[in-house]
């Protein structure tokens, strides 16, 4: 059966073709015979308790600066679509938070959320991974800038970073004795007003900051992701090159530990983030990596998320499903 799916989204012009996950889910809706309807989060509107989007049909190519062919532009009322995909990349603003909530009022009953909204107001991407602290490196969470300086002392070298943005932005690298470490801790914590995070560096993330994909909570596949020699960081939007990567015990054990949580709030795509064996971030709200797998391993896990869609959408349709 040939859905109507909505992708809330960034916009879309300016993307990598050839790295972006969002294009190549709708490269895959499309190919399946879906119809694909395009908007961003500031186009929900709700109007006597239903929740609706101001969306452009696509057509979607691969095709670089112009990846996107639009058509007509009209309201939607997504009780009345298939699946919302909210693929918009962090920060989680207030912006984000509100769709989240607008989002929440979307029938479930009848339509697919990918990922689900409360999922991902609740699962904070460096937050939630304190659920699972046994596999994690030495980390702390405070606006207290006494305590931070103190973890810098007791575990240096310390990552500091900001707790709703991402793909590395403000992550700094702090030593023992750093003479910036107040003048750091003042900037990211606004002089003790926001919280953030430290973490224990862990040398490992020069080989690789590894990022494995889970569909249902099970692990589908990684790829390690290699800092540039001058950066601390390995996101690849900032210089980090992709390699292929192996799934190891340790990597496995992660996910069994993670699976039932994530499939209980409804967060069907997920990216965590392991160095050396240890969990540093789970990544609900945009995880990327799927064209890159695709080119190292074969595994295009577009189809795989689809195959999970459809299912659930069967699922809806049918009656006592």
């Amino acid at each position: 059966m040939a859905m109507q799916l909505v992708f809330l989204m960034d916009p879309i012009d300016p993307i990598d073709v050839e790295a972006d996950t969002t294009l190549v889910l709708m490269l895959e809706g499309q190919r399946r015979g879906h119809t694909l309807w395009m908007a961003q989060p500031e186009h929900l509107w709700v109007e006597g308790g239903s929740v609706g989007v101001r969306a452009t049909r696509v057509q979607v190519q691969k095709v670089p600066g112009e990846p996107a062919i639009r058509f007509e532009t009209k309201d939607l009322r997504l009780d009345a679509q298939d699946a919302v995909f909210m693929r918009k990349d962090p920060p989680f603003d207030t912006d984000y938070y509100v769709a989240t909530l607008l989002l929440d009022m979307v029938d479930r009953s009848r339509v697919v959320l990918v990922n689900d909204p409360q999922g991902l107001r609740d699962f904070n991407e460096k937050l939630a991974a304190l659920r699972w602290a046994d596999f994690m490196p030495p980390s702390l969470v405070t606006a207290d800038r006494e305590r931070l300086r103190s973890f810098v002392e007791t575990h240096g070298p310390v990552v500091v970073k900001p707790l709703l943005n991402a793909g590395g932005e403000g992550i700094i690298r702090l030593e023992r004795g750093d003479k910036n470490t107040r003048s750091v801790l003042d900037l990211l914590t606004s002089f003790g007003t926001r919280m953030i995070e430290a973490q224990k560096f862990v040398p490992a993330v020069e080989a690789g900051d590894k990022r494995i994909l889970l569909i249902d909570g099970e692990p589908r596949g990684a790829i390690n992701r290699v800092p540039a020699a001058d950066d601390v960081r390995a996101n690849m939007h900032v210089g980090g090159r992709a390699e292929r990567a192996e799934m190891t015990e340790r990597d496995f054990q992660l996910c069994r530990a993670l699976k039932d949580e994530l499939v209980a709030r409804g967060l069907l795509l997920v990216g965590i983030d392991v160095i050396g064996g240890f969990l540093t971030e789970v990544n609900v709200t945009s995880p990327t990596g799927l064209q890159e797998l695709a080119r190292f391993d074969g595994v295009h896990l577009e189809r795989d998320v689809f195959d999970a869609v459809e299912q659930r959408h069967r699922a809806l349709r049918t009656p006592g499903a």
